[in-house]
């Protein structure tokens, strides 16, 4: 296991095993590139579930790929932070980087890597509200240093702030840094079919 992986383990207190498995090379061969090493981990390690922060009002749900039609789309389940991203790119393009990939989302918000170099190793992270969404003194786009376990270890932590994912209440109730989402439930709805365009006949 990767240290970054047993680190988020070990403040989360989780110590089973994700009940998915991804077929990551059809995931990336999909994409078109390859999707960072400590993702790849973190999804053999942690089932689909939501990641806490003390005094935080949005958690972090981080899924592996949906199964479309069969086959692991890891963009499925992103689409609409993808378009209230890219939307507001286009309106102010000085706001939002290009090429941003998303990894994980918040209640309202979409958690992206920031794809500055070729080598998926060295990419790091971003949180956007889409600019619909935010509170008024948190940044569109607020980046960070770190690639996405390094910033999961930082927010359940609680020496990573996201302004973006909310401020923090000191007397918030004490949440699991790590709750995962029952296997019956996440099979329940991560197995989807794309949208079939009914053929209409002339005789019809």
């Amino acid at each position: 296991m990767r240290d970054d992986v047993r680190r988020l383990a070990e403040v989360t207190g989780w110590t089973g095993r994700s009940y998915v498995v991804t077929s990551w090379d059809v995931v990336q061969a999909k994409l078109g590139f390859e999707l960072p090493s400590d993702f790849r981990e973190l999804h053999a390690v942690f089932p689909p579930g939501r990641f806490r922060a003390q005094g935080v009002l949005n958690g972090v749900m981080v899924q592996p790929p949906y199964r479309v039609d069969g086959v692991p789309d890891h963009l499925h389940q992103f689409r609409a932070e993808m378009n209230e991203t890219e939307a507001w790119r286009r309106d102010h393009p000085e706001d939002v980087p290009e090429d941003l990939v998303p990894w994980a989302r918040g209640d309202r918000e979409g958690l992206f890597w920031v794809r500055r170099s070729s080598d998926p190793e060295q990419w790091t992270v971003a949180v956007s509200s889409g600019g619909i969404w935010g509170y008024d003194d948190a940044p569109v786009v607020e980046e960070f240093d770190c690639g996405a376990v390094e910033f999961l270890i930082g927010f359940v932590a609680g020496r990573l702030h996201s302004r973006v994912l909310g401020p923090v209440e000191e007397d918030a109730p004490a949440v699991p840094a790590f709750r995962p989402i029952d296997e019956q439930e996440w099979l329940s709805f991560s197995n989807v079919r794309s949208p079939q365009v009914r053929r209409i006949s002339l005789r019809d």
